[in-house]
C-alpha cells in the first residue's frame, strides 16, 4: 500500500471550526492540516461557518457545504471533525436538521458539550461586553460573516444552555460519535491559552484554556490530551510542540475512520 493510501478516505472529511474565526483566516484555523490530508489523497472540504453566528444559522452553513461535498464526491456520507463550538454545529445539523443519514462519524475535539465556564464570566461584564460585541459583529461582517450574533453565541456555550441543548439534542444510531478533550497544564507554550487556563483553574480546574476535559467527553471518549492547549489542538499556530505533534495526530485519528467504512 503506498503512502497516499494509508491515510485516504472513502468518504469526504468535513472539518467544521469554532468560534471567533474563519477556516482561512490569515493564520488558517486549521493549520497544516488541510494541506497534510490533501496530500494523502483525503478529500478536505470546510464547514464555511459565521466565525459568531449562531449555532442554528451555522449548522445551516455547514449543512450546505456537507451537501456539496457528497454531491462533488459522489459519496453517500462524510466524515465531520468538529473543533469547540463546531462539534455543538454538528450535533444540531446530525439531529435537529436531521442529517444523520449522511454522516458516518462525527469527531469533537474540545467542544463544550456541557458548557464553557469561561463565556459566563464574560457575559457578565457589562456594559463592556455589549460594547464589545457591537464592534466584533462590525469586524465580523467585514471580514464575511453573514449574521454574527457574539452574545447569542456566548449564551449558546453556558452550562445552562448546554443542559437544554443536549436535551434537544440526542445522539443519532446511524452516526459514530467520538471525542477528545486537551488540558493546558504547567504548559506555556500558548501564552494567550495559559492566560484563561490560570483563570480557570482555581473555579473549574484543568482546561485547554477554554473548555474542561469533562465539558469535552461525548460519545465514545479517546481521552484526554496534556500539555494541549485549544487552539494548539487544531494545529492553529502550525507548529509542533515538546509534547503535541498535530499532524501525527490526526494521521492516526484519520486512521480509525478508515475502519469505519466497512
Amino acid at each position: 500500500m503506498g503512502r497516499d493510501e494509508l491515510l485516504k478516505t472513502k468518504y469526504p472529511i468535513l472539518l467544521v471550526h469554532g468560534m471567533g474565526y474563519w477556516d482561512e483566516s490569515p493564520r488558517p484555523y486549521w493549520g497544516r492540516l488541510p494541506a497534510f490530508l490533501r496530500a494523502h489523497g483525503v478529500a478536505v472540504y470546510f464547514g464555511g461557518q459565521d466565525a459568531w453566528g449562531a449555532v442554528p444559522g451555522n449548522a445551516r452553513r455547514v449543512a450546505l457545504s456537507l451537501r456539496d461535498a457528497l454531491r462533488e464526491t459522489g459519496q453517500p456520507r462524510a466524515h465531520l471533525i468538529a473543533h469547540s463550538k463546531g462539534g455543538l454545529e454538528a450535533r444540531y445539523l446530525i439531529s435537529t436538521l436531521g442529517l444523520g443519514g449522511c454522516v458516518a462519524s462525527l469527531t469533537m475535539l474540545s467542544t463544550p458539550n456541557r458548557g464553557a465556564p469561561l463565556a459566563e464570566l464574560l457575559l457578565r461584564l457589562h456594559p463592556g461586553v455589549e460594547l464589545w460585541s457591537v464592534a466584533a459583529e462590525a469586524h465580523a461582517r467585514r471580514h464575511g460573516d453573514r449574521d454574527p450574533a457574539v452574545l447569542r453565541a456566548g449564551r449558546e456555550i453556558t452550562r445552562e444552555a448546554l443542559v437544554r441543548f443536549n436535551r434537544e439534542n440526542p445522539d443519532d444510531a446511524r452516526v459514530y460519535y467520538q471525542s477528545w478533550g486537551a488540558e493546558l497544564a504547567d504548559s506555556r507554550t500558548d501564552p494567550l491559552m495559559a492566560a484563561s487556563h490560570a483563570v480557570l483553574r482555581p473555579l473549574v480546574g484543568e482546561t485547554d484554556g477554554l473548555v474542561a476535559p469533562e465539558s469535552a467527553k461525548w460519545g465514545v471518549y479517546r481521552g484526554t490530551l496534556h500539555g494541549v492547549s485549544h487552539q494548539e489542538l487544531v494545529d492553529s499556530m502550525g507548529r509542533d510542540t515538546p509534547r503535541f505533534r498535530p499532524l501525527s495526530f490526526y494521521a492516526e485519528l484519520v486512521r480509525g475512520l478508515r475502519g469505519l467504512e466497512g
